[in-house]
């Protein structure tokens, strides 16, 4: 293997008339505040300061790997990306800095900084000195641009956050009051020499430059790197050898890495990140690989480490097509869900999201991605199941760990995989089912059910009480005989409810009832400037039309109290698992 390695500082490897470009198959800048933050403070702590006086010192970065010669116009960075990605944000966080002063010498020194070493003209053409692909333009112009003609950009994907988060933590930094304690400055004339040397032991500090010209070894060599910082992912891997396998276009357009960035797009607006997906779109669709979050590049080269770059597309193309439909999963499009017989699902889906089994979105990609069509009843029937176990299992008190679901999920995918009829897929759902309510014990339940409340104070200030909302609607529901939520539902404390009375949030103080008949109890309340007691509240509830109201007023009929509020929720409790679980 040809390679030429030699001794270089930040200063040289960014003043040579080269440019770095982050290959596409690398992964994305993915360094947390741990890991900026020890770059950063290790940096100052290499600067000594004497008499009021600043002094770099020797500091050695580690190796950088690059792909291409050493003399060329650009080269690939292997291994650096991280801290090159950084470094360069920290050059940037001290431009705007520097500037900030509004100080003459200050402005000289982010001058420098601009072009010099962030963006520099090569023959007269301005040439970043970093390039790359997946974080454009954002990267360009909120980072390396001081100024530009366009609007700054938001970021899109998980990447860009983490770029944003990155900057802004610098910027914090940096700030007079934090370098006062750090330097213990004592004037805006030291200030700016802290942030000026700062910037010196950066680009004073040591690297050793390892150029390689072949790319199959730069490849390989990549795949066994664990540079500084956060190690490789799974799918990092498998985004390499993806990457690899697919060339431009003759064009020169670079279809995968635009898919592949579009992928970042989509699951950085939901509760999800592409390393969770694809793991949960191999599992689905090999659920006989046992694959996790250990195994999972090992699996997939035995699957296509072989193969041609048109088996990778169709390869990519199913991935872009579940991709779609696991975010649909996660976070339904009401758009897709308008005729009143589907409501249902986008309710269910998302309650299930709500409840945060994510095992349980193995099983849903799986089913949705057979091509073996089922009822809506069907679906209706399994989804109801699927959300009434993952509030049993996950939104009461119950010591279901999400992990013993994954063998069932695991199983319902490989049933569903294999599946030829809609009875193969009902007898899988079934199988599902009893394989969950294992898991769950009723006495376990009873208990745990009961120590649910709702508080109105806490929800309006944002505090998640969604499943004593989803039990009692649930209920409701079924006693009504509808699939989904009604729209005129509003939560009522039976007994008004009051710090003074504890009992009052518990769920067997709770029931729906029409918003019109609350907010007529509620006008009388204030026009009265009195809480209605519960023999006042009955005339109003008298007139709901909800079954669950009518039960609840033919077993009290005269009193409702403490004793009669710890009653009811046990009822309730009994009621929900004899309605769903029976």
């Amino acid at each position: 293997m040809k390679f030429d390695a030699r001794s270089e500082n930040f200063r040289g490897l960014l003043t040579a008339a080269r440019f770095y470009k982050i290959p596409r198959f690398q992964r994305d800048f993915s360094w947390e505040e741990s890991n900026y933050h020890e770059f950063l403070f290790d940096l100052i702590s290499q600067i000594k300061t004497e008499n009021n006086e600043f002094a770099t010192t020797q500091y050695f970065f580690g190796n950088m790997l690059f792909l291409g010669e050493k003399e060329g116009e650009s080269v690939e960075v292997v291994d650096g990306q991280q801290r090159l990605t950084t470094a360069t944000i920290l050059l940037a966080a001290l431009r705007n800095t520097l500037y900030g002063t509004e100080d003459k010498k200050a402005k000289d020194y982010a001058d420098t900084i601009q072009k010099d070493y962030l963006v520099k003209k090569i023959d007269g053409e301005p040439q970043r000195k970093l390039q790359t692909t997946t974080s454009y333009p954002y990267f360009t112009q909120t980072i390396q641009d001081h100024k530009t003609s366009n609007p700054k950009v938001n970021p899109e994907t998980e990447e860009e956050e983490r770029l944003q988060e990155t900057f802004t933590y610098f910027l914090s930094q940096l700030k007079y009051e934090k370098m006062e304690k750090v330097f213990n400055i004592n004037d805006n004339s030291m200030y700016i020499q802290s942030l000026k040397n700062i910037r010196d032991q950066l680009l004073n500090s040591e690297i050793i430059e390892v150029f390689v010209s072949d790319r199959e070894q730069a490849n390989k060599i990549f795949e066994n790197i664990n540079s500084k910082g956060k190690p490789l992912s799974q799918v990092d891997l498998i985004k390499n050898i993806i990457f690899s396998k697919i060339d431009k276009t003759e064009g020169g357009v670079d279809e995968i890495s635009d898919t592949w960035l579009s992928f970042s797009k989509k699951i950085s607006k939901v509760d999800s990140d592409l390393d969770e997906f694809f793991l949960h779109f191999w599992k689905a669709t090999y659920p006989e690989d046992n694959a996790n979050g250990r195994n999972l590049y090992n699996k997939f080269l035995k699957r296509y480490e072989d193969k041609d770059g048109q088996c990778i597309k169709k390869f990519i193309e199913d991935m872009e097509e579940k991709l779609n439909t696991y975010i649909e999963i996660i976070t339904p499009d009401s758009n897709n869900y308008r005729r009143q017989e589907k409501k249902y699902e986008e309710e269910l889906l998302s309650s299930i999201n709500m409840f945060k089994g994510v095992q349980v979105r193995v099983a849903l990609l799986a089913l949705y991605s057979t091509k073996i069509k089922i009822s809506n009843t069907t679906n209706k029937n399994f989804l109801l199941f699927l959300s009434n176990f993952h509030f049993a299992a996950f939104g009461i008190k119950l010591k279901v760990r999400s992990n013993q679901t994954t063998t069932p999920y695991k199983n319902f995918s490989r049933d569903v995989k294999n599946a030829k009829t809609k009875e193969e897929i009902k007898k899988a759902m079934d199988s599902l089912k009893e394989s969950l309510m294992d898991l769950i014990d009723k006495s376990d339940f009873i208990n745990a059910f009961k120590s649910l409340s709702f508080n109105k104070i806490e929800a309006r200030a944002g505090k998640s009480l969604f499943p004593t909302q989803y039990a009692i609607k649930r209920i409701a529901n079924k006693l009504q005989n509808k699939d989904y939520n009604d729209d005129e539902y509003t939560i009522e404390h039976i007994i008004n409810e009051s710090n003074d009375v504890p009992y009052s949030y518990n769920i067997g103080n709770i029931i729906v009832l029409e918003n019109q008949i609350n907010q007529k109890i509620n006008t009388e309340e204030q026009r009265l400037k009195k809480e209605f007691s519960f023999s006042e509240k009955r005339t109003y509830y008298e007139k709901s039309n909800y079954n669950i109201m009518k039960k609840f007023l033919e077993s009290y009929t005269v009193k409702f109290e403490e004793n009669e509020i710890k009653e009811r929720s046990e009822k309730l409790a009994e009621t929900f698992w004899d309605l769903f679980f029976k």
